[in-house]
This record gives structure tokens, C-alpha cells and sequence, in this order.
């Protein structure tokens, strides 16, 4: 090991034969050796070395061990120093005592064996080099994580300004094709209204993408929710929204009472507005039957949308919740940002969101909302 990469030990005694002698017994060690002939001597290196242990004799004239210990632990740079006191007035109790509430880890009395002050040593020599060891690694994790807030910030603003840019043209050009297809039948033939039908379809899928990505922008960004928010009445709103593809499709929604719960109201009607949209689009041959119900947690609810419909592997329940993940797409025409929205706003809300299903046996989604009144 490089002599600046070696950890360092420092040796306090006013007889510079006593520190010869330790410093010919810590010699087997890999480590850098400090010397000091005083306790004022001592405080002057350790303002600019780091050491991983201090041997520090106690009878010493002006500033005794004692006394050095404690303006050792003083200070904020080498409060956490582990110090060895070695001393041959004596091991009676109330020195001892005294020993460590002065701030050292051992007490010594000399003569001191040298194989346990090398084992002693080297024990808090690896103590130390494991502790600045994670030290280093909790730094480079820390700098981890605050880029990846930044570069999150970034995207979500990114995402934000982008879809936000591209309405303003999008309505255009469903203006313009409104008003082409309105022609009369004479002017424009059966050909051309078809490419333009196809063409309003796709501008149609466009907006609904463009409106999940703001949703999905501004979804995490937002503070927790703090009110009271209705799920009875945010069920029913998401109902109303679907109305006309709940009757397309034969669908009913059998919903048992629901509670109150910590959140925004607004943004569960989302939740719930994908879910069972959801379970409509994955139906299986019959018309789907759709169940909602909610179960009381430990501070918390957990609400469940269960459906009868095709189902999945269940390997690909926790796949579903990535960002344009869709399993079928024959039968999904969406944006497929639906369950990585609602896991970003239940995320937001403080709760949590997954999935049970078996193919052919119907998917079941759960999720937790902090209970109305509920600390956080």
C-alpha cells in the first residue's frame, strides 16, 4: 500500500524511548506512524493527519493524557478518534474510570504485552478503514441519487414542454380534417374519406398520448396530498367519464361501499378511470362484470378492481406498470402510460399499487391509500 494511502497511528509519550519501543512493536504493521513527545505536540498533528487510533500515555508533564483526551474529543475532526490510553501509575478502578470518561476505548497498563497491543491496534485500524470505506461509498451514492433526481427533473420537464407544444398543432389538424370530412359527398370520394377517417383515428390515439404524457409529467412533481378525498364519489365520476364504452360493451360495475381516504379526489378518478377502463378492454367473451371494494390496513386502505377477463402471467404483472407497456396490442388502442400513471400518483399519495391474475381468471388490482386522518 502507497505510504499516503496507509492508515496512520498516533503515538503520545514525553519518553522518546517508550515510543521507540511501540513503534518497533506496531512494525508488522502496514500502517503509517506518527510520532508526539507531548500532548500539546499530539493536538498539532492531529490538525492536519488523520489517524485511525491513538496510543496516548497518561503521566505526562503540562497537558497530562487525561487531559489530552478530552480536548481530542473536543473537536469535531477527531471526536470519533479511538484512543488507547497506556499508562504505569496504575490500573486501579477510579483510574480506569476516569480512562474512559475521558473518551478512550482501552486502558492499558504498562508493561503491555505486545502481541494484544498489535491485535488491539489492528483491530481498529480495520475498523477504521471499513468505516471511511463506507463513508466513500455512501458520498458516491448520495452524488448517484442526486443525479438521478436531475436528470428525472429534467425528463418529466421535458416531457412536460413537449406534450404541452404538440396540442396546439394536434387540435389544428383535427380542425382541418373535421372540416374536410364534413364536405359534401359530392366534392370528395369514398377513398379519400377513408384516408382522412384513418388519419382523424390516429390524431385521436395522438391527443389521448399526448394528454397521458402531461398527466404522467406532472404526476410526480406535486407535493403529497394532504385533504380528504371521496373514493365513493371519485368511482362514480370515472363511471360517468365511461359510460358510453361501459354500455358497448355490456360492462357492470358492482362497487360495495367506499371510505374516505387521505388524497386528491381529481387524480383517483384517473386511477380508477384506468383501472376499469382497463378491465372493459380485457374483457374476456362475455359482457365483463367488474367488482370494486376496499378492505381497512393498518392506517391505510387497501382498495381492490377485479374483472373477469383474459388475465396474464403472472410474470407479467409488475412488467405492465413500464411506461407504452402493452401485452395485447390487438385489444389495447391506448397510450399504454394507464398503469404507470396511476402507480406515479398512488406513488404521490403515499400508498402502493400491483397486481394479482391468471390467464383466463381475470386480473385483480390492488392499491393502499393512507386512511383519512391517518398520520404521515
Amino acid at each position: 500500500m502507497a505510504a499516503e494511502e496507509r492508515p496512520g497511528i498516533l503515538l503520545v509519550d514525553d519518553h522518546p524511548e517508550n515510543l521507540v519501543a511501540l513503534e518497533a512493536v506496531l512494525a508488522p504493521l502496514d500502517v503509517t506512524i506518527l510520532q508526539a513527545g507531548s500532548g500539546d505536540d499530539a493536538l498539532r498533528h492531529l490538525l492536519s493527519s488523520d489517524v485511525s487510533v491513538i496510543l496516548l500515555d497518561v503521566q505526562m508533564p503540562d497537558l497530562d493524557g487525561f487531559e489530552t483526551a478530552a480536548r481530542i474529543k473536543q473537536r469535531q475532526r477527531t471526536r470519533d478518534t479511538p484512543i488507547i490510553f497506556l499508562t504505569a501509575i496504575s490500573s486501579q478502578h477510579e483510574h480506569v474510570l476516569r480512562g474512559y470518561s475521558s473518551g478512550a476505548v482501552d486502558y492499558l497498563a504498562k508493561p503491555v504485552d505486545p502481541d494484544i497491543l498489535r491485535a488491539k491496534v489492528s483491530a481498529f485500524v480495520e475498523l477504521d478503514a471499513k468505516t471511511r470505506q463506507l463513508e466513500r461509498q455512501g458520498a458516491a451514492l448520495e452524488a448517484k441519487s442526486s443525479e438521478l433526481e436531475r436528470v428525472n427533473s429534467e425528463l418529466e420537464q421535458f416531457a412536460y414542454v413537449a406534450s404541452h407544444d404538440l396540442q396546439e398543432p394536434l387540435r389544428l389538424v383535427c380542425g382541418y380534417l373535421d372540416l374536410l370530412m364534413g364536405t359534401e359527398s359530392g366534392t370528395i370520394g369514398a377513398e379519400e374519406r377513408e384516408y382522412m377517417r384513418r388519419a382523424m383515428t390516429a390524431a385521436e390515439r395522438m391527443s389521448v398520448l399526448i394528454r397521458d404524457l402531461l398527466a404522467l409529467s406532472t404526476a410526480g412533481s406535486r407535493t403529497p396530498p394532504t385533504g380528504t378525498a371521496d373514493l365513493a364519489k371519485a368511482l362514480s365520476t370515472a363511471l360517468e367519464n365511461l359510460a358510453v364504452t361501459l354500455a358497448e360493451q355490456g360492462a357492470s360495475v358492482r362497487a360495495e361501499p367506499l371510505p374516505d381516504a387521505r388524497g386528491d379526489t381529481d387524480e383517483l378518478v384517473r386511477v380508477f378511470q384506468n383501472l376499469v377502463g382497463n378491465a372493459v378492454k380485457f374483457a374476456g367473451d362475455g359482457p365483463p362484470t367488474i367488482r370494486v371494494w376496499a378492505e381497512r390496513g393498518t392506517g391505510e386502505w387497501e382498495v381492490c378492481v377485479a374483472d373477469d377477463g383474459v388475465g396474464m402471467a403472472a410474470e407479467d404483472t409488475e412488467r405492465v406498470f413500464g411506461m407504452f407497456e402493452r401485452l395485447d396490442r390487438d385489444r389495447s388502442a391506448g397510450s399504454g402510460l394507464g398503469l404507470a400513471l396511476c402507480r406515479k400518483i398512488i406513488e404521490r399519495h403515499g400508498g402502493r399499487i400491483w397486481l394479482t391474475s391468471s390467464p383466463g381468471e381475470g386480473t385483480t388490482v390492488h392499491f393502499t391509500l393512507p386512511a383519512a386522518g391517518a398520520g404521515g
